[in-house]
């Protein structure tokens, strides 16, 4: 393990790093908290029986439908995305999202990845992660496929779409913001990034982003790093800032940030451990942002607030 812990330092995450040891996304390792499971709702069917819950086709994700649904009101739409060797309940558990359906009103849905040989689930997402076997899936259609079958059943806001994802999942979420600009208001990426390559990434029109990642994070580097694939392929992420960077200049922010005040994210970390930080000049109602957790690894421990945080910063960025 102290090799494989030095090859991380190094900047070098192997698949087989990822997939034992202190990897796997929160599953096993000093990196990892308890693995949250979604506590069922109390009321889990929709209000009306006529509607579909199920979407996805072959890789099917059910869709949590608010208890007072009114199908003349808008709703926001989530997608949750979970992490490499992960499934939709570790994220919706992570994320804690389906606490806010009907507290909210909000439409959340935690699609699955494919799985890999080793059953392992997985977003295609960048040309970093987590694709390792060469499959090619086409990710952004599937998901892309699943946001419009909802649309075409329920009446979503089209200004109020987000997608929140963890590690693979937060890469995931940058691919949809690059290839789904005009879908997606805003992403919130937790210890994931963007492409390293800032040509690889043409968004149609500006996307609120959110970048949260604990500087301790042993995974997926703040600082950046290179992931191996089994071909011996070493594979760049660009660092925590350099992500948001790179989205500020997609955005048509200017190159200048300014730090907000410190709060507490994870509370396994020192109090008020978090800082955020936000680039200024971005074009009306867009958000692009860093939240740096100080000390915190791959998978924090969130305090029960942290839904509502994010959904907070969610609201904040719908479309223009």
């Amino acid at each position: 393990m102290r090799d494989r812990m030095r090859r991380v330092a190094r900047g070098a995450v192997g698949l087989w790093l990822l997939v034992a040891g202190c990897g796997d996304d929160g599953t096993g390792g000093a990196d990892a908290a308890p693995r949250p499971d979604a506590a069922p709702r109390a009321d889990a069917a929709p209000p009306d029986a006529g509607l579909p819950t199920t979407f996805g086709g072959d890789r099917p994700a059910e869709l949590l439908v608010p208890a007072n649904y009114d199908p003349a009101v808008p709703a926001p739409l989530v997608v949750l995305l979970h992490g490499y060797s992960e499934d939709p309940t570790f994220i919706t558990g992570y994320t804690r999202f389906d606490t806010l359906v009907d507290s909210e009103g909000v439409l959340v849905i935690a699609p699955p990845g494919l799985k890999d040989g080793a059953g392992k689930g997985y977003w295609n997402a960048t040309d970093a992660c987590c694709d390792f076997e060469g499959s090619g899936v086409d990710d952004v259609a599937y998901l892309a496929g699943i946001v419009a079958d909802i649309r075409a059943a329920y009446n979503v806001d089209p200004k109020r779409i987000f997608a929140i994802g963890h590690s693979n999942g937060g890469f995931m979420a940058y691919r949809l913001a690059c290839d789904m600009a005009d879908t997606f208001a805003a992403v919130v990426s937790i210890a994931g990034a963007t492409f390293a390559d800032s040509t690889a990434c043409s968004p149609a029109e500006p996307v609120s982003v959110l970048q949260v990642h604990g500087d301790a994070d042993q995974t997926i580097l703040y600082d950046g790093g290179a992931i191996e694939f089994p071909d011996g392929a070493m594979r760049a992420y660009p660092s925590a800032a350099d992500t948001v960077a790179m989205w500020a200049g997609y955005d048509g922010c200017a190159t200048t940030t300014a730090a907000g005040t410190a709060f507490d994210l994870d509370l396994l970390a020192a109090d008020a451990e978090t800082t955020p930080s936000a680039y200024d000049g971005c074009p009306s109602g867009v958000g692009v942002e860093l939240w740096t957790a100080a000390g915190s690894g791959h998978v924090m421990s969130f305090s029960d607030a942290v839904p509502g945080v994010f959904w907070a910063w969610m609201k904040a960025h719908p479309k223009p």
